[in-house]
């Protein structure tokens, strides 16, 4: 009987011992996983927060604190204004991402610059890749030239054959890029007054009609002109350029004309070169880019 008694005494201690044992297992194993989940919500929250200073620096005026959702968390951020040096704008961004439980804030100072093209680069009142061929009774001069203008003045220092220019370099922007930015005519040409940045996808039929206004008029094709042109601004053409009719341009008119053809200038063709003009013309192609300059985790 006492050795029945020893032996069930015995085995409720093996119990107890294994069950103490399997709790601190357990028990080890659970704060693991918790620490497992926090920590991956700590690393977590710090990218949300990154994430925020991202967003912002996609609109860096907004004056009250923006929310959003990035992967499962949230975060807040606040943008202030810090001053302004070598053309660029300085904005605190504090941010503060948020998951689960784990919250982490970063400070990042980003730089906002601005810039413009600039008209130094239309030193011609037409260029072309290919030979100009004057006709008629145009007329190409520019801010240099003496008064009075006689008739078929074509003043050497504000025309160029054979050139060779970049668009990208121009405009500070590719094709595609600012193809986005144009209000863009496919197979058809504009009519009456237009400004800004207008994109045409040439028809194989002349230009025929009435066209004026001011800005940037890329001519993506040959043009033709037979009707009447007033513009002031920048005339750019990826193709055979004839301006036949009435064209009045005061700014800059560039051509990327086939090898075998000649850009042709006749008619009533009046082009004076303002630098003026070509600055307001680029003024619109105004290209932000912006910086984080320095980045900082704040204590949460």
């Amino acid at each position: 009987m006492n050795k029945r008694g020893s032996a069930l005494i015995m085995g409720l201690f093996i119990v107890l011992v294994l069950s103490i044992l399997t709790s601190i297992f357990l028990y080890k194993q659970v704060n693991q996983n918790l620490a497992a989940v926090r920590y991956a919500d700590d690393v977590k929250a710090l990218w949300v927060a990154e994430g925020g200073v991202q967003d912002a620096r996609s609109d860096l005026s907004q004056s009250s604190p923006a929310t959003g959702q990035i992967g499962g968390g949230n975060y807040t951020v606040s943008i202030n204004f810090i001053g302004t040096n070598d053309n660029s704008d300085y904005y605190s961004v504090v941010s503060s991402g948020t998951v689960g439980s784990v919250s982490r804030v970063i400070q990042s100072v980003v730089a906002l610059t601005s810039t413009v093209p600039n008209a130094s680069k239309f030193p011609y009142g037409v260029e072309s890749t290919v030979e100009i061929d004057f006709k008629g009774s145009s007329q190409v001069y520019g801010e240099t030239t003496p008064l009075p203008i006689p008739a078929k003045t074509r003043d050497p220092d504000y025309y160029k054959e054979n050139s060779t220019f970049s668009f990208s370099d121009l405009f500070g922007f590719s094709t595609d890029e600012l193809k986005e930015l144009s209000t863009v005519y496919n197979n058809a040409w504009p009519s009456g007054e237009i400004s800004g940045v207008n994109w045409v996808v040439a028809p194989s039929s002349n230009f025929n009609g009435n066209v004026s206004g001011s800005g940037i008029l890329i001519i993506q094709g040959d043009l033709k002109i037979t009707g009447t042109i007033d513009f002031d601004g920048i005339i750019y053409v990826m193709g055979e350029l004839d301006m036949m009719g009435t064209a009045m341009v005061s700014g800059a008119v560039l051509a990327e004309s086939a090898a075998s053809v000649d850009t042709t200038l006749t008619g009533t063709c009046d082009v004076e070169h303002s630098t003026v003009n070509i600055q307001n013309a680029l003024n619109l192609l105004v290209d932000e880019s912006t910086q984080v300059v320095s980045w900082k985790e704040l204590p949460n």
